[in-house]
Order: C-alpha cells, then structure tokens, then sequence
C-alpha cells in the first residue's frame, strides 16, 4: 500500500535522508523511531511530498507518486497528521471537519455554500468526529478545546481526506498520560483495512499500536522487524532504548 525505494536527501553536503526503504502491505501498522535528528520528520516529508528527494521512488498502492506534489499524493490516498496541530483555530471542530469533508469530496469550489448545510458532508464530518471521541465538543471553537481534543481533532482531519494509508506524526506529543490512552485506544479502534505509519516517542503507545518497527539513526535504517525483533536487538537497547549493559 506504501513503498519507498532507496530515498535520498542532502541539504548541502548533510546528508540527512540516506537510502531508507519502506513497505507497507494493507492494514500494516508500522512505526518509525529513532532519537532526536535521526531523520523521522523528514522520510514523512519526503513520502508526502513536502520535501523533494534527490533520489529514490515513492509508490502508493503501486502508483509511482515521486514526481507528484502534495496534494496529488492526497487524491492518491496518502493522510497526514502534523507533529504540531495544524488547524482552523478559529472555526469550531464540526466546521474542521466539514471543511475537511467538503475539500476531500471537491465541494471546495461551491464557495457560497456553508459546508454544514449539505447534508452528505456533515454526516460524514458527524461520522469522524465519533470514530475521533469529538461528538460532545463539535460546536466548540477549536481554540477552547482542550490540547488533548485538538490532537484528536488533527487525526480526524487526516482521516476526512478518505486515505488508504494515515501517517501520524507523534500523535501523543506533549499528551497527559490520560490523554495518551485515548489516543492510543482512539488509533487501536481505526479500520483494520486502513494502514498507519507513525512516528512516536512514547514507547509504551508504539508496542501498543503497531506490529512492525522500523528504527532510524543518522538518517539510514539502524534496525527493521517486528516488535520481537526490535526489542530484542542488542544495536537497538544500546543505541535507542538506553541498554548499557546488553
């Protein structure tokens, strides 16, 4: 469902993306973690679009995307969250998420329209804020939600785009440990057809969530396996998850 082949990327002469390779098959849940630097927002970049490689392919349910921009790689089924919320602030999260809705389905156009008064829209607006636990605050401006429901709101805008494959990045960054579980319950609860690729900090949210682990240090794959695997790996615990002693 989501391949990237041998990407490269330089900035000057730092090389900070260098021949990572990825494959996803359907309903894949696939993490991506490494320390600060290690180059996980950037491969999110670059497999959106937001970032041009210097080489290597980028394939979406075996369409070749690498030569198409961000928002072609959205209309071939590629979702995204952002690390920092990237919302209407100003707007309530029913009028995110119809906007979402709208843009997705190209109402976009109709600009004299309130997205909410066509009834499709709104259902399927009504329906992502349940799948993201927001149906108690969907009249509520965004900037009185609480921190927690604006993460869950930016994964519902993900999802309103209909992907085929979500990328979540650090969807539980600066989250309270209540806040966290429901996230974690909230991505546990998605689709299993839909498939996730995540970038997250939090271990105990990465072994709760996804089933194989790709580990990146100083832009290359350290380590890719299972949770097993990766676990177990002695370059892992000593480089990674602090294991002095192994």
């Amino acid at each position: 469902m989501l391949k990237a082949v041998r990407l490269n990327k330089f900035y000057g002469s730092l090389l900070v993306t260098d021949n990572v390779s990825l494959e996803l098959a359907k309903g894949a849940r696939h993490a991506v973690i490494g320390p600060n630097g290690a180059g996980k927002t950037t491969l999110f970049n670059l497999l959106t679009g937001e970032v041009k490689t210097d080489s290597g392919r980028v394939l979406i349910d075996g369409r070749d995307v690498s030569k198409k921009s961000p928002d072609q790689r959205a209309q071939a089924g590629l979702g995204r969250s952002f690390q920092k919320n990237n919302l209407f602030m100003e707007l309530t999260a029913l009028e995110n998420l119809t906007t979402a809705c709208a843009v997705s389905v190209e109402l976009g156009r109709v600009f004299w329209r309130p997205f909410d008064s066509v009834s499709e829209v709104k259902e399927a607006a009504e329906s992502i804020a349940e799948q993201v636990d927001l149906l108690s605050v969907l009249d509520i401006p965004v900037h009185h939600l609480s921190y927690g429901h604006q993460r869950q709101l930016e994964v519902g805008l993900a999802l309103a785009t209909q992907p085929k494959v979500l990328m979540l990045d650090e969807p539980t960054s600066g989250m309270s440990p209540e806040e966290t579980t429901i996230m974690l319950n909230l991505i546990s609860a998605l689709p299993s057809s839909l498939t996730i690729l995540i970038i997250e900090h939090d271990m105990d949210v990465v072994f709760g969530v996804t089933d194989r682990i790709t580990v990146l240090d100083y832009g290359s794959v350290l380590v890719e396996g299972t949770l097993d695997e990766v676990r177990s790996s002695d370059i892992v615990r000593q480089r990674y998850l602090g294991d002095a002693s192994s």
